[in-house]
């Protein structure tokens, strides 16, 4: 019997420099997770950001250490050891891959951005709606090819709406695999008394274990998940006002409403964190961003995608200039992809977009998952009663 041929597992290695040391992105063919020998002058970075995703690993090196070496050793431990591998022999779990160090692959760091940005044109808002301090808009970019890109934005003014962590049934617990669409959450909303104007799909979770989300989670004041994580966070302070932070900025204490998100992109009006030199951020994607703007107006927005003829998704530079564009001061990327929904009222709830899932793109596969954002028209009982 012929030797099998098992395939190479490390797949891209690209260099930064940041903060006098060196940054290597190393992408693998499988999921899996990544060590390095103590004395390898490089440290493990855990994506904080990106919880779920195995394929890109991190690292941070000793500059002159690594560059005397040529590179430095990794092992890598596989994380589905229930599924076929073409990197892994049977029986296998660990493998040992050097990377190599060239000054060539050392990258600027705006070149990450430069090569995600195709320069997205606006054309015209094809649907809007404004009534009582909340608006939302389907409006048309196109790539300078001409390919089309859809964005959906609500806007709501933080004195007459207020924004609900939505959690499967309403329950301010988390429950291994108990999730909701984002419309039943929206549905389960309006049923305990909240006006609910808008929703959106939030933050990312475990889509293949128990679905525990991976940011932070507070519903009604009260803690749901991840009360010590370093992950940015959207939600509002005990008095309504909207904030994008991490739990260093504010108390948990303080905090009445909050769903876990991934990169802030926009600080100061300005792009900030696009996940530089990993697919996650440089793939056009389906995408969903949560923003305040300079008068403290909320900001979500949703991109469609993978539907070529309909829509192509954004990059995370690109997610940042169109919420730029639409006045965002900061504003922090969530989940995306097939978990990107776009729900507002409007003679009952509707559903404006078009979620694509990776395995049928062509279909409005409506994706349950864990938590949402519900934006709800605040009002005497919400004021006093519901908690």
């Amino acid at each position: 019997m012929a030797d099998i041929l098992f395939k190479p597992l490390v797949k891209s290695i690209e260099y930064t420099r940041k903060d006098g040391r060196l940054v290597a992105y190393v992408g693998t063919a499988e999921r899996c997770n990544a060590s390095v020998a103590p004395d390898s002058g490089a440290t493990v970075l855990s994506n904080l950001n990106e919880p779920f995703d195995f394929r890109m690993h991190i690292f941070s090196l000793d500059a002159e250490k690594i560059e005397a070496a040529g590179g430095f050793e990794a092992t890598f431990e596989r994380r589905r050891k229930d599924r076929p591998s073409e990197c892994f022999a049977e029986g296998e779990y660990f493998k040992s891959e050097r990377i190599a160090f060239s000054t060539v692959s050392v990258l600027d760091p705006g070149e990450s951005r430069r090569r995600s940005d195709r320069g997205l044109v606006f054309e015209e808002d094809l649907v809007k709606r404004e009534r009582d301090g909340f608006s939302y808009k389907l409006s048309m970019w196109r790539t300078p090819a001409g390919s089309p890109v859809r964005t959906y934005v609500m806007k709501a003014d933080p004195r007459r709406y207020g924004i609900l962590c939505g959690t499967p049934h309403m329950k301010p617990v988390f429950t291994p695999g108990d999730i909701q669409k984002v419309m039943e959450e929206a549905e389960d909303a309006i049923a305990a008394g909240y006006d609910v104007v808008g929703a959106t799909n939030a933050d990312f979770f475990d889509m293949f274990g128990d679905c525990h989300p991976s940011g932070l989670c507070v519903t009604r004041g009260q803690l749901v998940a991840n009360g010590n994580t370093p992950n940015p966070f959207f939600g509002a302070l005990k008095d309504g006002t909207p904030i994008i932070g991490r739990l260093s900025d504010y108390p948990l204490d303080a905090v009445e409403e909050a769903v876990g998100c991934g990169q802030i992109i926009v600080k100061g009006g300005e792009i900030a964190d696009t996940a530089a030199f990993r697919p996650f951020g440089e793939v056009s994607h389906p995408r969903t961003a949560f923003g305040i703007d300079r008068e403290g107006k909320i900001i979500a927005m949703v991109v469609d995608g993978r539907r070529p003829a309909w829509s192509n998704g954004a990059s995370l530079v690109e997610l940042a200039k169109l919420m730029i564009a639409e006045g965002a001061e900061i504003a922090v990327n969530t989940d995306g992809g097939g978990s990107s929904t776009f729900i507002v009222e409007d003679g009952g709830l509707k559903m404006l977009n078009h979620p694509a899932d990776l395995v049928r793109p062509d279909e409005d596969l409506i994706r349950p998952l864990f938590d949402s954002l519900i934006i709800y028209r605040k009002n005497t009982k919400q004021g006093s009663d519901i908690k």
